[in-house]
């Protein structure tokens, strides 16, 4: 196998390999290692040590100047915890108590629309599996509950 061929599959590979390993870092890998087999492919670039310089310059430029650029692209329309977004979804919505809370323990675990959620409470009143209570707010992916009226 060629050396062209080797810097074309490893880039094809790598660039791939971004939608197994979500990062956007190991594209930018790969996207240099195809321009480096290309040039290679085409006679530009004939000595391996340049060939090596060339994809370290570039996978590094490339990386560094277009990560943060291409990053919001990928991301996706969550509510972020540390925003000041409104939690609609949440907050005045009742939730079932699953474990924990024994002995006005502040912390465990309530089902919200099917789903386990942490959940703390501010007051030391014990609550049993099956109450309901009432989401009063969230921090983070913890929902803060009282006991309901």
């Amino acid at each position: 196998m060629s050396v062209e061929l080797i810097w074309i599959v490893l880039g094809i590979v790598m660039i791939l390999a971004e939608f197994v390993i979500p990062g956007l870092i190991i594209i930018f890998f790969g996207i240099a290692a195809l321009v480096v087999g290309l040039l290679a492919w085409w006679g530009a670039l004939t000595d391996t040590t340049y060939q090596l310089w060339l994809f370290g310059i570039l996978s590094g430029g490339l990386l560094l100047t277009l990560r943060s650029r291409f990053k919001p692209w990928f991301q996706g329309g969550a509510l972020v915890a540390d925003t000041q977004t409104p939690d609609d979804d949440y907050i005045g919505h009742y939730a079932t108590i699953l474990e924990g809370f024994e002995n006005g323990d502040g912390f465990g675990k309530v089902s919200y629309r099917d789903t386990r959620w942490d959940a703390k409470t501010a007051n030391s009143k014990p609550l049993t599996a099956g109450d309901r209570v009432l989401i009063s707010g969230r921090q983070g992916s913890t929902l803060i509950i009282q006991k309901d009226a």
